[in-house]
């Protein structure tokens, strides 16, 4: 009676273990694809977030078009990223990366002039930053030596570690 039961256990085990890896590939994809298009939203609503701050009415008519334009085409070009279009993601990835060679420079100036705008600049940087990377990663093909292994004691006579 005893054998029957540890033997239905066995079985769920089992089950459990190839429900588990049935899913790691879709599940690994998932995530793999959720973490730029996060950053890349990020991005767009932190764009979004220190408009008032780049607003600058002396500029007239033609700086506040320039401005509303600009949070338009990034809103636009982040929307496409973060849907897997490839293109965007690459253009998307390279103007985070134009971006960051022209703010980063003038950091410590800003840190000299302004805390908050000091502040801006790097909560901005360190966005563009983690989603240049994680768009760059996102596509990065895996080596072919590295998959999922499920381990199975009773098949191959190896131990779990």
């Amino acid at each position: 009676m005893k054998a029957g039961a540890d033997h239905s256990i066995r079985n769920a085990i089992g089950d459990a273990q190839a429900l588990q890896t049935a899913g790691a590939p879709q599940r690994g994809i998932a995530r793999r694809a959720l973490a730029p298009s996060l950053l890349i939203v990020g991005v767009c609503g932190w764009s979004l977030i220190e408009t008032p701050a780049e607003f600058d009415p002396s500029a007239g008519e033609a700086g506040v078009a320039a401005l509303a334009i600009a949070k338009f085409a990034w809103a636009v070009i982040g929307v496409a990223a973060a849907r897997g279009v490839k293109r965007a993601q690459w253009l998307f990835s390279f103007l985070c990366g134009l971006s960051l060679v022209a703010i980063v420079p003038a950091l410590p100036v800003e840190f000299n002039e302004s805390a908050w705008i000091f502040c801006q600049s790097l909560v901005e940087c360190a966005l563009k930053a983690a989603a240049m990377l994680a768009l760059v990663f996102s596509r990065a093909p895996r080596p072919a030596g590295i998959e999922a292994i499920a381990w199975n004691d009773e098949d191959s006579g190896i131990g779990k570690p």
